[in-house]
């Protein structure tokens, strides 16, 4: 696979184009109807594998009706940093009998759902009230700003722990793009780089003011280079 296309460069606008595609009554219906024929009302037990099963037929159906968000976003069911939602919530059994009815489980589903299309909600309001100035110098400044604001709000969705740093670098990969800045090589590294550091953990604020300002930078320059390549622009 390319770099180019391991960056998916485009990856914001069907994401943002399918946000409305979430309608969670639409989907309890076909949660609703996939799992009623999978567990009937005498069921008392589920063995592992047959919750196995049933959980990858969820995440299929989701797939197909949730949206394109649902895996351009890799916000896929059973990912515990979006909603605490893991595959020992599927019709969980916490010490006692499992939990086989249909009704609690599809909110429990729904409910995770919701976490991940509201943080994506989020950045999609955000990114529409961002205006870059022409101006260099305040155009990374302003620019450095909103990587700050993108990785504040990308801690509150995950709580800034272990996987949050997967969504950091992909939310303000998505931030560069509705801009309409291009994710080069030179900038996907100072993007790297700049967030190294908290792989586990989110930046403190004056940590994350100095890896948006370096990322801001670095794309900032990239784009006025490509705007402009005869000026010279390092």
């Amino acid at each position: 696979m390319s770099r180019k296309k391991h960056r998916d460069e485009d990856s914001w606008v069907p994401i943002r184009e399918s946000l409305d595609d979430f309608k969670p009554a639409h989907l309890a219906a076909h949660l609703r109807q996939y799992l009623a024929s999978h567990i009937s009302p005498e069921t008392r037990h589920l063995d592992e594998q047959t919750r196995r099963t049933l959980f990858e037929g969820v995440d299929a159906l989701l797939a197909e009706h949730a949206g394109a968000w649902y895996t351009k976003a890799d916000a896929r069911l059973g990912n515990e940093s979006l909603g605490s939602y893991g595959f020992h919530h599927f019709f969980p059994n916490p010490g006692g009998p499992p939990d086989l009815r249909v009704e609690s489980n599809i909110e429990r589903i729904l409910s995770a759902l919701g976490v991940a299309h509201e943080w994506l909600c989020t950045l999609d309001t955000y990114f529409r009230s961002v205006a870059l100035p022409p101006d260099e110098e305040d155009r990374a400044a302003v620019l450095s700003d909103a990587v700050r604001r993108v990785l504040e709000l990308t801690a509150e969705a995950t709580g800034g722990e272990e996987a949050w740093h997967h969504y950091a670098l992909l939310s303000v990969g998505w931030l560069l793009e509705s801009q309409g800045l291009r994710r080069t090589e030179r900038v996907e590294q100072a993007l790297s780089e700049a967030l190294a550091d908290f792989t586990h953990v989110a930046p403190s604020t004056e940590e994350a003011r100095q890896a948006a300002d370096t990322i801001a930078l670095a794309a900032v320059k990239e784009d006025v280079s490509r705007r402009y390549p005869d000026e010279g622009v390092s």
